[in-house]
């Protein structure tokens, strides 16, 4: 293995680390997976330009290699990991790991397979398209589906194919020729740029990656990417980085660092800078011991030695995924302060998802779309109220959170109750998704229709309406054509303004703190100066309405307390948030004395 790719996988390994143990430091850390892309896409790509893959037999060869590598560190590190979150995580955490755990055991590889008929110009120039529309693809797409979904990353196996011929085409050229006269040489093209500056800029590039500060993914992907092909093509043996022993020794072990970090962070990482030290002690232990003791080990074993030990590795993992459910060995031991909170923090979670309660109460609950009716979280028409007042609710998922709320304040004092939830539906604008649109359009169509006297606007802003202002920016004016809209039909419109974006699996998150790392609650709430800079430009568009009519009702503030937005009630431990980013039963509570306020508010002047 060449010393510099063995300092590169270091490198990338690191970033990788970094990123786990302090993600909120190293925030462009995770491109690491990035440079192990393009790294893997040099070495299949050389490795299979230098055999001649002419029958089945040779074609499993090659498998046999690529498996005989990965296979039994893989299944030996499933069957720890298992073992460890058994012994370590409470059991609410199980679900989701013993899915993966035996998906795992299942792991298909892909290879892209070359047919090199020596003809490097032309695979240079399919491999240039591969990456770019590759990478235009991965643009496009959801940012977690493209980081996990192994198509949309062929466009950084492609960067490494380029790196291949590149350096193929130089030795082409490198060869004395028997045609060239003395004369023709002076007429060469000599780049301004060496080789040397070049391979130092790509490494200034990488260390981005380091930096505190947030590179957009758009522009800093690209760039390590291209950086990495350009370092492995230019093949650097000058430079004291891409020769270190420390790198290369720690590029050797990468794989096995690979597996090993993550759940010992996972398990073990607290906030103490002791838990810090021990986290990144025990990582490097168990990677060298693993390194030395297994994987150098079996490398060494000719195919009579490496079947036997992976069909072990898989049945000792069969047997194992058999007895974390079925066996009462695993079962883990709540004191009963424990049992109850936890059990309390679960009735939280239900009411928002009780369709069928919800629906039970509608007088209406179909409705006519031109989009797939699951789309449609939900239409109910209430039974009349007392008073002559009617009102309506738009918006997508956040209309579940709040309407029992509202409904509940205004008492029957409404003429006429109903709501609309479409997922992808923010009521006044649509983004560039279908759905959006089509949401757009039959909120506008039912508030035409049905003519409320009062109007709650109440969606959940994501990332569509939060990039940075323009001049005449085109969103705020689709906001106040809407809104113009609504003012023809109703009397008032109360618009909910953003709220901060609650972490993924935030109440799993939290009942694991509280039971395996109690004095880090306090890290679960979130920094106010962070969140309030993520919704930014939503909230100034807000601003920027023009309506006679509207309220724009702001619920963040119940949450505040000093610098911080509160995530959950210290006093009973429950969660404020659930695992979808919703506030739950526990954390709409708080937001009581605004809406009934808004309530009051319409009640006394209509």
């Amino acid at each position: 293995m060449r010393q510099d790719i063995q300092c590169l996988r270091g490198l990338a390994i690191i970033f990788v680390l970094s990123f786990h143990l302090s993600p909120n430091l190293f925030v462009n850390g995770y491109l690491g997976v990035d440079i192990f892309f393009v790294i893997s896409g040099f070495l299949m790509a050389k490795n299979l330009t230098n055999l001649n893959l002419l029958d089945v037999h040779d074609f499993l060869k090659f498998y046999y290699k690529r498996f005989r590598r990965i296979l039994p560190l893989y299944y030996l590190s499933i069957f720890i990991i298992v073992i460890m979150v058994h012994l370590y995580l409470p059991d609410f955490l199980w679900t989701n790991n013993n899915r993966y755990s035996l998906a795992s055991l299942f792991l298909i590889t892909n290879q892209l397979v070359i047919h090199d008929q020596g003809d490097y110009f032309t695979e240079l120039i399919a491999v240039t398209l591969i990456t770019i529309f590759g990478f235009i693809g991965f643009a496009i797409i959801l940012d977690k589906f493209a980081f996990n979904f192994l198509f949309l990353r062929l466009w950084q196996f492609s960067a490494g194919f380029i790196a291949l011929f590149y350096i193929k085409i130089r030795k082409t050229r490198l060869l004395p020729k028997k045609s060239e006269t003395p004369d023709e040489g002076k007429y060469k093209f000599t780049s301004p740029i060496n080789q040397h500056d070049l391979v130092i800029s790509a490494l200034s590039i990488l260390a981005l990656c380091m930096l505190p500060n947030v590179i957009p993914k758009l522009i800093l992907r690209p760039l390590v990417t291209l950086a990495t092909s350009l370092i492995i093509g230019c093949q650097s043996q000058d430079l004291r980085i891409l020769n270190s022993k420390t790198l290369s020794y720690i590029g050797g072990i990468s794989y096995v660092l690979y597996l090993v970090h993550w759940p010992v962070i996972s398990i073990f990482l607290t906030a103490t800078v002791n838990s810090y030290l021990f986290c990144i002690v025990l990582i490097f232990i168990l990677s060298i011991v693993l390194h030395h003791l297994f994987e150098k080990q079996y490398l060494k074993l000719e195919m009579k030695g490496i079947f036997p030990l992976v069909l072990l590795l898989i049945a000792t993992n069969a047997y194992l995924q058999y007895s974390i459910r079925n066996d009462s060995f695993w079962k883990y031991q709540y004191t009963p302060e424990q049992k109850s909170i936890i059990e309390r923090n679960h009735e939280t979670y239900a009411p928002l998802y009780d369709i069928e309660t919800r629906q039970s109460k509608c007088m209406e609950k179909d409705l006519e779309v031109e989009f797939e009716k699951h789309y449609l979280l939900g239409y109910c028409r209430l039974p009349p109220g007392k008073r002559n007042t009617s009102v309506m609710l738009i918006g997508n998922s956040y209309i579940l959170t709040f309407v029992n709320q509202i409904e509940e304040h205004f008492k029957l004092n409404y003429s006429e109750f109903r709501y609309l939830s479409i997922i992808g539906s923010y009521g006044f604008f649509a983004s560039s998704w279908k759905l959006s649109h089509q949401a757009l359009e039959l909120s506008r169509k039912q508030v035409e229709l049905h003519k409320p006297d009062v109007l709650f606007v109440l969606p959940r802003y994501m990332q569509d309406a939060n990039y940075p202002l323009e001049e005449n920016d085109e969103l705020v004016e689709e906001m106040n054509s809407n809104i113009e809209f609504y003012e023809r039909f109703t009397k008032r419109i109360y618009i909910l303004d953003a709220l901060p974006n609650w972490s993924e699996n935030f109440q799993t998150l939290f009942l694991q703190n509280l039971i395996t790392r109690l004095d880090d609650m306090e890290l679960l709430h979130l920094n106010k100066k962070k969140a309030d800079l993520e919704m930014k430009n939503i909230r100034r568009r807000l601003k920027m309405i023009k309506c006679n009519k509207c309220k724009v009702f702001d619920l963040s503030h119940v949450f505040l307390e000093d610098d911080k937005y509160l995530t959950f009630d210290r006093d009973t431990m429950l969660s404020y948030i659930d695992n979808t980013v919703h506030l739950n039963a526990a954390g709409v509570r708080p937001c009581d004395p605004v809406i009934k306020n808004l309530t009051r508010e319409i009640m006394d002047s209509l």
